[in-house]
């Protein structure tokens, strides 16, 4: 099946009939065009629909089955009814069934005199719905809000809060099946006008929004994104060239922001039994055997084991004149492995102007396979490869972090991060 992409516009649709606005600008119109094997576009057509309004439907989205479609669109779908009106935008659900597409129902918080609810994305499940309004109570000229389908009916939109919405304009949100929420801002660090950021939620918090990198975000407005599952690619729109045009953007690069500090294994313990009591009058003591070819003796002793495997640990009471084991107090077996995680071999400390070289072979990945290593040196620097060399040229701390996507699953990563100092 052939991916398609769905915009709006607001050109010129039709030879001989024209629809405007109250302000007399033409309304926008949802189009579709196939994405061609080669990254091309095929010839775009507006999408025709029996169930969509011929005035102002801007936006339009999916939950992941394609059962339920959520659009934008005139509150007063002809021209008749809402001349001499504000035709307030608003929320519509559509239900899809085998392509045959309901009519367009009401968002149950839509307003028809006080403000729009505009940009609805939906989770996959089709349960939840993020979008942007400009209602009452708000902390700026337009937040975003989510509200949930709840035994049949959508719960009171809730007002994600101030570590999202500022006191400018937050639009265009897009929900990524990563769990990500992508949104459009004038606020935070943006550039004045709209930038792209993402946040994710976190036991019910949203995390403090992270702007896209530039090219992506530039000067200009840039807003309303669409991004692929591997989050390596998607489409956006940006007035850079003058107008708004929609932009592809391809990350060979892509980022880990999950990704940890590298954990360092040890295998060090203090192991105790709450063992029977023996005198010190008597010639016995515990003796452990720790399966690695290394005894100690006490009831409590601390150990290191010389790497991962499986060790039968033993502890047994030893006659000291007789020099014989009496008997085991305890057995068992202890089985350690090694961390599942990239593994940055690197020093610690390197030199301005040295050749550093940094390998990701000893990562430890089980069943994760990786389709290619993607290296932020943390100076402005990417690399890609299993291993790599790099020379830093100012002196500093910087994080390295190596990532990897799976082979398997564009969406399953796997990243560490390690720290390195260089000096002069």
């Amino acid at each position: 099946m052939d991916s398609v992409l769905y915009f709006s516009s607001n050109r010129k649709h039709e030879l001989l009939k024209t629809y405007m606005n109250n302000n007399k600008q033409w309304v926008y119109r949802l189009y579709q065009s196939h994405i061609l094997p080669n990254d091309g576009m095929g010839k775009e057509k507006i999408l025709e629909n029996d169930q969509l309004s011929k005035l102002n439907t801007p936006t339009i989205a999916w939950s992941q089955d394609k059962s339920t479609v959520v659009i934008t669109q005139n509150q007063y779908t002809t021209i008749s009814r809402s001349k001499g009106r504000e035709n307030l935008l608003g929320i519509y659900i559509i239900n899809n069934q085998d392509g045959k597409w309901s009519r367009p129902s009401s968002f149950d918080h839509n307003s028809r005199r006080g403000y729009s609810n505009v940009h609805p994305t939906i989770t996959p499940d089709g349960q939840t719905i993020y979008f942007a309004s400009d209602m009452p109570d708000g902390f700026g000229k337009s937040d975003l809000y989510e509200s949930t389908l709840e035994n049949g009916e959508w719960t009171t939109p809730l007002n994600l809060g101030n570590i999202i919405n500022t006191d400018g304009s937050e639009v265009f949100p897009y929900y990524h099946p990563s769990g990500k929420l992508y949104f459009s801002s004038e606020g935070h660090n943006s550039s004045g006008k709209l930038d792209i950021f993402y946040t994710s939620k976190n036991d019910g918090k949203w995390s403090a929004p992270i702007k896209l990198e530039y090219p992506i975000n530039t000067e200009s407005n840039d807003f309303s994104c669409f991004i692929y599952p591997s989050q390596t690619e998607g489409y956006f729109a940006s007035d850079r060239s003058g107008q708004a045009d929609i932009f592809k953007f391809s990350n060979p690069f892509p980022t880990f922001p999950d990704a940890q500090p590298q954990v360092e294994d040890n295998f060090c313990f203090t192991l105790f039994e709450n063992g029977p009591y023996v005198s010190d009058t008597l010639p016995y003591k515990f003796k452990w055997y720790f399966g690695d070819g290394e005894t100690a003796s006490g009831l409590e002793v601390d150990h290191c084991f010389p790497g991962p495997g499986t060790y039968n640990v033993e502890l047994n009471v030893v006659d000291t004149l007789a020099k014989v084991d009496l008997y085991t107090v305890a057995s068992y077996p202890v089985s350690l492995e090694f961390t599942q995680q990239i593994i940055i071999t690197a020093p610690d400390t390197v030199k301005v102007g040295a050749d550093l070289n940094l390998s990701a072979e000893k990562s430890v990945l089980k069943d994760f396979i990786p389709n290619q290593y993607f290296w932020d040196l943390g100076d402005g620097n990417k690399e890609k490869g299993v291993s790599i060399h790099h020379v830093f040229r100012k002196k500093g701390i910087y994080t390295i972090t190596c990532g990897a996507i799976s082979k398997l699953d564009s969406t399953v990563k796997m990243g560490s991060t390690k720290q390195i100092v260089v000096t002069e």
